[in-house]
């Protein structure tokens, strides 16, 4: 009798934790072929639960409405997923991912057999000190090993730590120093701003949230991400942080339409 007490507490128990909890299957599919991706990770953010995809691409995981899922993949794009009635109720719902294309830089062979003929051939490289020829005026001699002065503003401010002071003047004093500071400073703004479009835009947020028109607009205006997270964040980290703006934006919309 106590043995079977114990067993129906148990169950009394399980039934609670996993109340409101389904176990959901899906299969991944490649959205162009139609092939079956295996070994997908499926993660449960909402419940930090996860599993993998069979080598057909099926899987099953418990989840409650409103959960968020990623799935990933080696040479896919991230998919994200909040689970919906729709979604709870399927037998079988379908995740297609997109594969992901990956540039390679250029590569350069080296011609040199080993370290001692690169070595002897770098201390023999002329580099271009950056004079300008003026007909009728002799140019200085140059020095095969100078190097010539940065335009980085951060390398232009460690010229009051060198020796001489006509550096020390032009990188405190100098207007034209000043003005390549400033710009530089412009350009990294500019390059950055440019980054973070690339990686936060109307085509992004509506692929992650399925958001259009106004309400896409209004939702990314409720994001509010800095130029500096925007920057920081990896696709996968950005992508669940959109993830967790959307349910936050979805309880204030329920809790207004219902007043």
């Amino acid at each position: 009798m106590r043995y079977f007490l114990s067993i129906m507490c148990l169950l009394f128990v399980g039934s609670t934790v996993a109340q409101n909890r389904v176990l959901m299957g899906g299969i991944i599919t490649n959205q162009l072929t139609g092939e079956p991706v295996a070994a997908a990770h499926v993660l449960n953010l909402t419940d930090s639960l996860a599993t993998i995809s069979s080598p057909e691409g099926l899987f099953k995981i418990p989840v409650h409405v409103g959960d968020s899922l990623v799935f990933s993949s080696i040479g896919y794009s991230h998919k994200a997923l909040i689970i919906g009635e729709k979604e709870i109720t399927a037998e079988l719902i379908q995740v297609k991912m997109i594969q992901r294309d990956y540039q390679l830089g250029e590569v350069e062979v080296n011609p040199f057999g080993t370290k001692e003929q690169f070595r002897e051939r770098f201390m023999e490289l002329e580099v271009d000190d950056g004079t300008v020829q003026i007909i009728g005026i002799k140019a200085p001699p140059k020095d095969p090993r100078t190097i010539p002065v940065t335009e980085d503003a951060n390398e232009i401010k460690k010229a009051k730590y060198l020796a001489s002071p006509a550096s020390f003047i032009y990188g405190n004093l100098s207007k034209d120093a000043k003005a390549r500071q400033e710009l530089h400073r412009l350009e990294a703004e500019r390059d950055k701003h440019k980054y973070n479009y690339q990686k936060f835009n109307e085509k992004v947020v509506n692929h992650v949230t399925g958001y259009e028109g106004e309400k896409l607009l209004e939702f990314m205006d409720f994001c509010d991400f800095s130029e500096e997270q925007i920057y920081r964040f990896s696709d996968y980290e950005l992508t669940v942080a959109i993830l967790n703006k959307q349910r936050v934006f979805e309880q204030q919309k329920q809790h207004s339409d219902s007043k």
